[in-house]
């Protein structure tokens, strides 16, 4: 219990810390607070169901989350050790537990959702364009700072249950 308070607490400080990265216009460390924000939002989910042995976060489409992700490589999420894995198409997501999908593909979100169909994918991307209903969370960049939206019908309709703590940090849940 301890331990889920202090990761929220964590992933609060993410948010508050933002402006003060942003303003410095710095890249790299925009990519470590999505990045933190990809591993608390996987420790704050439950699955049905995992591999007995990795946890596996995609990436599609965005080559500095790829990048930043390095980070969490050597890291547990549900006893788990993390993967990080650059993929090309919606066929290699299915075996993903989280899959954050760049701007670059952003076009394709809703042919991608339709070819996970209800699949156990928490599926993370910027809001920008697209129907919001395609992903589980999106990211939001507002006045310097990220914020997040959740999907909860589309959480639960993969089987995906979203920690009530999560529920609470999120700018909208819907």
């Amino acid at each position: 219990m301890r331990f889920n308070f202090c990761l929220a607490v964590v992933l609060l400080a993410c948010c508050v810390l933002q402006p003060a990265l942003a303003a410095d216009g710095i890249v790299a460390d925009e990519s470590a607070v999505e990045t933190a924000f990809l591993y608390n939002f996987a420790l704050f989910t439950e699955w049905p169901e995992l591999p007995a042995n990795e946890f596996s976060i995609c990436v599609l489409g965005s080559d500095r989350i790829l990048e930043a992700l390095e980070s969490v490589k050597n890291k547990h999420i549900k006893e788990h050790p993390v993967t990080v894995t650059n993929i090309t198409s919606a066929a290699q997501a299915q075996s993903c537990q989280l899959l954050y999908v760049g701007r670059a593909e952003h076009a394709s979100i809703r042919n991608l959702a339709r070819q996970l169909g209800n699949a156990p994918v928490l599926v993370v991307s910027e809001e920008n364009g697209y129907d919001p209903k395609d992903v589980i969370i999106a990211l939001v960049k507002m006045q310097g700072r990220i914020g997040f939206k959740i999907n909860r019908t589309a959480a639960e309709a993969n089987s995906l249950t979203v920690s009530s703590k999560l529920l609470k940090l999120a700018l909208k849940v819907y």
